[in-house]
């Protein structure tokens, strides 16, 4: 066997290819040994970016919708979108792991992510009002030939409503915006017939309700209006599901509450959500009755129902606002305050409705399992203290639909020739808790929560991503497909 012997210039490159070769199999090494015992850390995405990453986190995919398809992007998209939680996930593994990625507060956030998670991401648009207006189709029908916004109220710039002389001059037929707790809202106003919807049974009849308004996230808020195979006659009975009193009893300022508490000895103890009210009950056994419980898809449980228990920002002659609130000291809330004269019990000619509720932890009642609506603005979440997700109209609601404190109206679409309570807390005084209804004439007045007489209009949200067939008439109405 011939044995030859390298050069010593070979030989020199060998060794270093050696040492080389080792060298970088440290570092591999070390590197995976880190990566290893690495602390898991928050990852959060702001403004498109990723702000922090470790060392071998890979987003592997990205997607938007815009109501259709998803679409492949590669820029997260700063605003106007939401990360979907039921599709995105983080692989680790083989194992698939949701619950990681979450809009919150307008920020898109990944958290307790570990090195070699790999994950895809699905951000949804955010709904709006707008977007739901238009899937309406609603054309030029009565009702939706123009878009009016009443004038501002000083330097607030707050939509306000007036009238001529106290004589109710809301009699323009159309849809009307305003902003609400998610952003711009549409309420129907004056007589308008294109408002109508058939969705849900009860003892096998269709449940038909009208459209309040187009909340600012784009959900659907609707009212009771009566049953059958057509369109219910809308001035009698039929357009309530009974009548029930608020409260069984009125000798407290709690009675005032959609839920109120069992202690009384301080304003939030007094106005806290221990007991359901009477009527709150009778609105969950109602809702026990009918399918709207197989529905749920279309059912929206976030956005929730104003019981506005919040103060007067002044006295109304024996009515005492800041201070008040418990027992039976005189008070008056916030939703008469919106509605009077400046220190008077006297209706303003301007009336001031507001959809914003000032307490939305303790006031804004939203489903048990409520997350939450996630806006351009934040993340808006209630008290989840509804078992049902179901409510009542409010007095702001009744005023922008074209009701109005004291005065009599029979050409807007609310009026039924039925009182009917709302869930706006007006007062106390004379031992009496006072919370809004409509009256049979179709003005906006208080009464003693323990009227049995006055009828109950249950009140719904459907989801923002429902889509329907018809025109809206009565004729024709909306119908979820």
């Amino acid at each position: 066997m011939k044995i030859e012997r390298l050069s010593k210039g070979k030989s020199k490159k060998i060794i270093i290819a050696i040492i080389t070769l080792l060298f970088i199999m440290g570092i591999i090494y070390i590197t995976n040994s880190k990566a290893k015992y690495q602390v898991t850390k928050s990852v959060q995405i702001v403004n498109g970016n990723v702000s922090y990453s470790p060392y071998d986190f890979k987003i592997m995919a990205m997607y938007k919708n815009d109501g259709g398809e998803d679409t492949p992007i590669t820029e997260i998209p700063e605003s106007g979108y939401a990360i979907d939680e039921t599709k995105s996930y983080c692989m680790r593994g083989n194992q698939k792991i949701k619950g990681l990625l979450k809009t919150i507060n307008g920020y898109h956030t990944i958290s307790k992510l570990h090195t070699n998670d790999k994950c895809t991401l699905y951000f949804s648009k955010i709904p709006t009002a707008e977007d739901t207006l238009a899937n309406l189709n609603l054309g030029n029908s009565l009702g939706t030939i123009t878009t009016v916004t009443g004038p501002s109220c000083g330097s607030s710039n707050t939509t306000c409503y007036s009238g001529d002389s106290k004589t109710n001059n809301m009699k323009q037929n159309g849809i009307y915006d305003t902003v609400d707790d998610y952003g711009k809202s549409y309420v129907f106003r004056g007589e308008v017939d294109n408002n109508w919807v058939k969705f849900g049974k009860v003892n096998n009849q269709d449940i038909w309700w009208r459209i309040i308004r187009i909340n600012g996230n784009g959900t659907i808020r609707l009212i009771y209006a009566g049953t059958g195979s057509s369109a219910p006659v809308t001035n009698t009975s039929v357009t309530q599901i009974g009548t029930n009193a608020f409260n069984s009893t009125y000798g407290d300022n709690r009675y005032v509450g959609f839920m109120y508490g069992s202690s009384v000895d301080t304003y939030e103890h007094t106005h806290t959500n221990t007991i359901k009210s009477t009527i709150m009950s009778q609105l969950e056994t109602w809702y026990g009755t009918t399918n709207l419980n197989t529905l749920e898809a279309k059912i929206d449980v976030d956005t929730g129902f104003c019981n506005d228990r919040g103060l007067s920002a002044a006295n109304h002659g024996n009515y005492q606002g800041p201070g008040g609130g418990t027992g039976t000291t005189q008070t008056a809330y916030a939703p008469w305050d919106r509605l009077l004269k400046s220190g008077t019990t006297d209706a303003d000619t301007i009336q001031r409705p507001s959809l914003k509720c000032a307490n939305p932890t303790r006031d804004l009642f939203t489903g048990q399992n409520s997350k939450g609506v996630t806006t351009s603005s934040g993340t808006i979440v209630g008290n989840k203290k509804l078992k049902n997700p179901v409510g009542l109209i409010t007095s702001d609601e009744v005023v922008l639909a074209g009701g109005f404190l004291y005065q009599n109206n029979n050409k807007y679409w609310l009026y039924t020739d039925q009182a009917y309570w709302t869930m706006s807390p007006g007062y106390f005084i004379d031992s009496g808790a006072y919370v809004f209804y409509v009256y049979f004439s179709g003005n906006l007045n208080g009464n003693l929560v323990d009227n049995a007489y006055f009828g109950v209009r249950p009140v719904i949200n459907l989801s923002a991503d429902t889509t329907f067939t018809g025109t809206g008439k009565s004729g024709s109405p909306f119908v979820p497909s």
